[in-house]
């Protein structure tokens, strides 16, 4: 696979390999302009804008918007939003086989889920298109349409993207982060691909609904050390655009977060041995093993049923800095909240709130924020003393009785502070988009 992830630059192996599934499938030594487009626009994991954005279904009973079609063995699986509790009468997925279309479509229908039950509007969806092996002709379909009737011809299709179990594993460890929105912080970001190598991930998988130009140029500066071979984590950056309507966006709770996880755990569940699923600000952290790897081996012999390993929360506060002894400029060179805050709430969340988790992807259906909605085995809770979900943010309540906590930085500080300063000696002139936390006056509050 080509090296180079940003903005369709020197892609042409990515693209010779999806050429030649689209020539397996088609049985076409040939490919039309209308394929070759779509490979440059599938090629690039760092796609600003390109192939990946909303597009309105048209010619159905309701407003629907489909992002991607993802293929899933036995279904095609289409990352969209709809109008929440709208029912289709006679919604039908539209199968094609071939470039030209040319033959007529296999009608199938489809399991339409909601992803979420918030009050809003709209709400993520999972639309399943069954595959049926007896019933098709080739491997894998290459477009899809949707339409309500038999006799309906879909008035657009969207390519099957073809993420093949054949390609095999290519990291153990993906983490997925859900949209960035408003992302001014380049120090934020660093910090979380710096740490996230340290326990063991080799991708990172990002949804870019706005970010500032600091941040923008880490990013490319990830690209371009992974094209040139100098870089062993690979950043893929998605544009999470939602749609508009009435010159905004649409009214969808936490810029469609729940379907980023839906869209990541199916665009790369079989690249992946594991993955995760946390936020920018929040850390997966091993207290007694070196890594993810070795926690999870361990925590699979205890447990064989196991495909989730869930980590409890529990927050250190921006409001109360309190760098890391010998880490004290550090914390200030570099914006790093694990060299600046030692301080967390004695409070630990139980397992159903604010948990997240690593997974075994091949094993998960249906992937949630905080749980596995559905997967065949068991989640296994991983005691606090073992490894811990720490969420460096603002507070959530005042007054919380405090704990020490320096578990984190005396494992991880001075790997931690290696890699940023070699990774910040590659941004000059790049700002941080931060600055030190501000401590609050605490003294009417009794400390614990």
């Amino acid at each position: 696979m080509t090296r180079l992830f940003y903005q369709g630059q020197n892609l042409t192996k990515m693209q010779a390999q999806r050429a030649w599934l689209i020539n397996t499938s088609s049985g076409k030594k040939n490919y039309s302009i209308e394929t070759v487009d779509h490979l440059k626009r599938l090629a690039t994991p760092y796609v600003d804008g390109m192939r990946h954005s909303f597009e309105l279904v048209e010619g159905i009973s309701s407003r629907l918007y489909v992002y991607g079609a993802l293929w899933n063995i036995d279904n095609v699986r289409l990352i969209s939003i709809m109008v929440q509790g709208y029912r289709f009468k006679n919604l039908l997925c539209v199968f094609y086989y071939t470039v030209d279309k040319s033959n007529p479509g296999m009608y199938v229908k489809p399991i339409v889920k909601e992803l979420h039950t918030y009050k809003s509007p709209y709400t993520s969806a999972s639309i399943k298109c069954p595959i049926k092996p007896d019933e098709y002709v080739g491997d894998v379909p290459l477009f899809v349409g949707l339409v309500e009737s038999e006799s309906d011809v879909p008035k657009q299709t969207f390519l099957v993207e073809n993420l093949r179990k054949e390609t095999g594993i290519t990291h153990e460890f993906t983490v997925c982060v859900p949209a960035l929105f408003h992302m001014t912080s380049a120090a934020l970001l660093v910090q979380k691909v710096e740490m996230i190598r340290l326990f063991g991930a080799g991708r990172l998988v990002l949804y870019n609904a706005s970010i500032s130009s600091n941040v923008d140029f880490v990013l490319k500066m990830y690209a371009k050390e992974w094209a040139e071979g100098r870089e062993t984590l690979e950043v893929v950056v998605l544009p999470w655009k939602l749609p508009m309507e009435n010159n905004k966006p649409i009214s969808i709770p936490y810029y469609a977060q729940q379907l980023a996880i839906d869209d990541c755990m199916y665009r790369y569940k079989r690249l992946s041995r594991y993955m995760a699923f946390n936020d920018l600000d929040e850390f997966l952290v091993p207290f007694k093993h070196d890594n993810w790897s070795t926690l999870v081996a361990e925590r699979r012999r205890l447990k064989p049923r196991s495909i989730g390993w869930l980590f409890r929360c529990s927050v250190l506060n921006k409001d109360r800095p309190s760098p890391a002894a010998g880490f004290e400029d550090d914390y200030v060179r570099y914006g790093s909240a694990i060299l600046g805050l030692t301080s967390r709430d004695k409070h630990v969340f139980p397992p159903n709130d604010r948990a997240k988790l690593i997974v075994d992807p091949t094993a998960i259906e249906e992937m949630g924020v905080h749980l596995i909605w559905e997967g065949r085995g068991t989640t296994d809770n991983i005691p606090v003393d073992v490894g811990m979900l720490l969420h460096y943010r603002v507070p959530l309540w005042e007054c919380t009785p405090q704990v020490k906590e320096t578990r984190v930085v005396d494992k991880y500080g001075k790997k931690l502070v290696a890699r940023l300063k070699e990774i910040w000696s590659k941004l000059p002139g790049i700002e941080l988009g931060w600055s030190p936390f501000k401590a609050v006056d605490k003294t009417k509050c009794k400390e614990s």
